[in-house]
């Protein structure tokens, strides 16, 4: 009789069970939020224009550029100086015409008596080429000094660089060998 009256039971639950919709999640009502107020522009909208646009180009600085490649000190017994330092000043002619008497001048801080290097020129550079040049000027012995060199052009183009210490030792009478030589620039 127990037997009988549980299988009852469990049928009458699953009975019951398969008419009862029962929801898994418990659903709240969704409340939109108020619509954005407009907003109104006195610019009007951007409307792109059949007319193109040209785009922009990279044009190189047209200069006379200056590089002091190197600098050293050394002895001028041919001019009756003792130490004197030496500059090795390239020249880049960027400007897109040829330049006529190019000439670089050597200063330093701690300069003694004119030198007859102290000014070297080019009397022609012609455009996208550069020139080395080799510049002297006497110095104290034994004094760390800073040098400038200055390069302007016939036709008004000008540029300088400065160095602030010159103590590498060079050899009497050396020149290296692209002094004076005209070259393409790089």
């Amino acid at each position: 009789m127990i037997r009988t009256i549980l299988v009852f039971i469990i049928l009458f639950f699953l009975i019951a069970c398969s008419e009862i919709n029962v929801p898994l999640t418990i659903i709240t009502p969704f409340v939109s939020p108020s619509s954005i107020p407009a907003i109104l522009s006195p610019t009007p909208p951007f409307i792109p224009s059949s007319t193109p646009i040209p785009t922009a180009t990279i044009t190189p600085a047209v200069r006379l550029f200056l590089e002091i490649s190197s600098c050293n000190t050394s002895l001028d017994i041919t001019h009756g100086m003792g130490e004197v330092t030496n500059a090795y000043p390239i020249i880049y002619n960027y400007t897109g015409a040829e330049l006529t008497n190019v000439c670089a001048t050597l200063s330093a801080t701690d300069e003694g008596r004119l030198h007859p290097d102290k000014t070297a020129c080019a009397s022609s550079l012609p455009t996208g080429f550069r020139i080395m040049l080799k510049l002297t000027v006497d110095t104290t012995y034994a004094q760390d000094n800073a040098i400038r060199v200055d390069v302007n052009s016939s036709e008004g183009f000008t540029d300088s660089q400065q160095i602030s210490s010159c103590r590498d030792l060079g050899f009497p009478g050396w020149i290296p060998s692209k002094v004076g030589i005209l070259e393409p620039n790089p």
